[in-house]
């Protein structure tokens, strides 16, 4: 597995195929697996990084804390040592809460934009303090406590449609998530809900953009991915059945044909 140094933060990420890039940036408590079936289908004709953001997986983090405008000139970096001037952006929750803003700061890298599941604006107040209570569980509890947050977690996480279809699957995620170091999982938590709004901004996005979103999504409504549509010039909507937040890994099919066809009009 690939690792790298960016402006002192150990990355590590998944690197296949050849062509242009693609650059993969997952959700909060997730990792660089979330776009294994993206990168299965479209590694014959592009390169697809995959990157653990810090905090999580096999990625190193700031002891500090960091915010996502670290994560955008990480990203920047990362694309130029790959040897690259430019590059297809594709993030979910907070891998599109970066590319977005990456947009804004270095839109002479943005090739394409493709937000999944994510939001312009900041962290919904009614749901952050139920957030924030599983976030010190799973920072300072002991195991059970962890597992029983991290089950919690999954509810808003994943659709109603495959957790109920999809038990190994959804147990194979929990290990994931509990797996990431909880120091530097509770500060990736901080970067995502003290997030900046930047709706204000988004008429000035130039990059062409793909919005897609699971219609089961609980974290990010539909209604925060046409708020993106409406807002981001020229932007394309596609909204994926039986999925909730995590669509990438719960519908991938419908997901990949979106991003495949939104590729080839580049």
């Amino acid at each position: 597995m690939p690792q790298t140094s960016l402006n002192g933060t150990t990355y590590a990420y998944t690197d296949e195929g050849e062509g242009d890039l693609v650059l993969f940036g997952h959700g909060l408590l997730a990792s660089k697996e979330m776009f294994d079936a993206q990168v299965a289908a479209l590694k014959d004709r592009y390169r697809c990084v995959s990157v653990d953001w810090p905090g999580h997986g096999a990625s190193g983090y700031r002891e500090n804390g960091w915010d996502f405008y670290d994560m955008v000139e990480d990203s920047a970096s990362l694309v130029r040592e790959l040897g690259y001037d430019r590059a297809v952006f594709a993030g979910l929750s907070q891998g599109g809460m970066v590319f977005m803003r990456l947009a804004l700061r270095h839109p002479e890298l943005v090739r394409g934009l493709v937000l999944l599941d994510t939001s312009a604006g900041p962290e919904d107040p009614d749901s952050l303090p139920q957030y924030e209570q599983l976030r010190e569980a799973m920072w300072k509890g002991d195991e059970e406590m962890r597992a029983a947050a991290t089950d919690a977690a999954q509810q808003v996480l994943y659709g109603a449609t495959w957790r109920a279809e999809d038990p190994e699957g959804l147990a194979h995620e929990k290990q994931l998530i509990m797996a990431h170091d909880r120091d530097g999982l509770n500060l990736a938590c901080r970067a995502v809900f003290d997030r900046d709004e930047v709706v204000d901004q988004l008429g000035q996005i130039s990059a062409p953009t793909l919005v897609i979103c699971g219609e089961e999504d609980v974290a990010t409504p539909p209604d925060r991915a046409r708020q993106l549509a409406d807002g981001i010039p020229g932007a394309e909507l596609v909204m994926i059945p039986r999925a909730g937040h995590h669509s990438p890994i719960e519908n991938p099919q419908p997901v990949t044909e979106a991003i495949e066809a939104f590729l080839a009009k580049l």
